[in-house]
């Protein structure tokens, strides 16, 4: 830090991210004097838009008799130094927001300093980006704070970038922020399933979001808040057992399908039709768990359960004795079903067997190979869903040159990329490719999109 005591100080140009009355007041008290000419100086502060004439005369004064401090490394210095209690307290009192968004537009504060000023800021009931001043904040909100400015320029000018930073998000006190902001919604055009919608579902599902935040979001009860909260990972059982005592359906199939229960909520699920379908299909299953629904269980029940990709081949062979058509169906779908039970079903050359035996990702080459051999279009559709279709196979199916088949091939991740470069071109395939993990990670990669 320099020594400003004694010395003789002269600004030229302008500030840019501190008003020039309070740069005045932090250097007078460090002791040093403010003179009004560049003969009478020890020191000049070179601001903003100096003029040309007086660079030069600057640059021949450093020669002999003059240091010179660009503005920038002053403002950091100033920002690094000055005491933000105080600057809280005073906009708290004045609600200078003029003065707020000056200090908002400080790169040299640290984050922390940043949202405890962004929490004084008033968007006056306002849409996030409907006035200058709103789109100014939540631009440096962007800036700040998304990932995705360093890969995408504009996105800071967008109000996605607000919705995108809420989603990475790993300050519970900017979620916070966010959560109060005014709500900001995204089209459900193509939103994925169990995608959030608004910030205030975003934060709810963000996994940094706070336990106090938590317990707004249930003290709010707003429906679609408690869903997303539900699928929030990282909640503790104490929110889960408020959730559930909610009693809102949609929030305990929420909390189901992100194992977010205890075994005594599991008792209270099987009481209700819905949601013991829901919990059969997603439940992490263990031997004791089996057996307490394997007991007694109807024929519908046995076919969500049959669903369950926790199915472990014991579990699968006990179900294939109930000999239950669409339980069998199911089960030959889970890469858990012993082989030999493949062979069986597809020694039987029926076409629904087939379909489901498709979808199976433990398959071996040969099998692959003699579902692909059959020429069926709708074993052809299941292959195409399947990542672990061989890439040979999926590059044949695309020359068939089907519109559906093709559809199915854009959303497998294990679609030869060259493949889906052809696609792209296909402005009807073009959302659906652009929803490919891998597509995605290869354009990151080459493109640099």
């Amino acid at each position: 830090m320099i020594d400003y005591k004694n010395k003789n100080i002269f600004f030229t140009g302008r500030t840019d991210l501190i008003d020039l009355e309070e740069l005045e007041k932090y250097l007078l008290q460090k002791g040093a004097v403010l003179v009004d000419s560049m003969e009478k100086a020890d020191l000049v502060i070179k601001g903003k838009f100096t003029p040309i004439i007086i660079e030069e005369e600057l640059y021949e004064l450093s020669l002999t008799q003059l240091d010179i401090l660009e503005i920038n490394k002053l403002e950091e210095e100033f920002s690094k130094n000055l005491d933000i209690d105080s600057i809280l307290i005073a906009i708290k009192i004045s609600k200078d927001q003029e003065r707020l968004l000056k200090l908002l537009s400080n790169e040299y504060f640290e984050d922390e300093v940043f949202i405890k000023l962004l929490r004084l800021y008033d968007f006056k009931d306002e849409d996030i980006y409907d006035t200058d001043e709103n789109r100014d904040v939540c631009t440096k909100i962007v800036e700040r704070f998304c990932s995705l400015v360093e890969t995408n320029h504009n996105i800071q000018y967008a109000p996605i970038g607000v919705y995108y930073t809420a989603l990475e998000a790993s300050s519970d006190k900017l979620l916070e922020v966010i959560y109060n902001m005014p709500d900001f919604s995204i089209s459900d055009k193509n939103a994925q399933e169990n995608q959030p919608l608004n910030l205030k579902e975003v934060v709810a599902l963000n996994p940094n979001s706070s336990k106090t935040m938590h317990l707004q979001i249930i003290k709010n009860n707003r429906v679609n808040e408690l869903r997303f909260l539900a699928l929030n990972e990282a909640i503790s059982a104490m929110v889960q057992k408020k959730l559930f005592e909610k009693n809102i359906q949609e929030v305990n199939i929420s909390l189901i399908k992100a194992s977010n229960y205890d075994e005594n909520m599991i008792d209270e699920f099987l009481k209700d039709d819905v949601l013991r379908k829901e919990l059969f299909k997603v439940v992490s299953l263990d031997e004791r768990l089996f057996d307490k629904f394997f007991e007694n269980i109807d024929d519908i029940s046995l076919i969500y359960l049959c669903m369950n990709k926790s199915l472990t081949s014991g579990m699968i062979e006990k179900a294939f004795e109930k000999n239950i058509d669409n339980a069998n169906i199911n089960l030959l779908k889970n890469k858990n079903c012993p082989n030999e039970k493949i062979e069986e079903f597809l020694n039987k050359q029926d076409k629904i067997y087939n379909i489901s035996i498709a979808h199976n990702e433990a398959l071996t080459k040969e099998q692959f190979e003699s579902l692909y051999a059959l020429d069926d279009y709708d074993v052809n559709i299941s292959l195409a869903s399947n990542i672990s279709t061989s890439k040979e196979i999926l590059k044949s199916l695309s020359l068939k040159e089907d519109r559906f088949i093709n559809e199915t091939l854009c959303a497998n991740v294990s679609t030869p990329i060259g493949v889906l470069l052809q696609f792209q071109y296909d402005g009807g395939l073009k959302s659906i490719i652009s929803n490919n993990d891998s597509f995605r990670e290869f354009t990151r990669k080459n493109i640099g999109m």
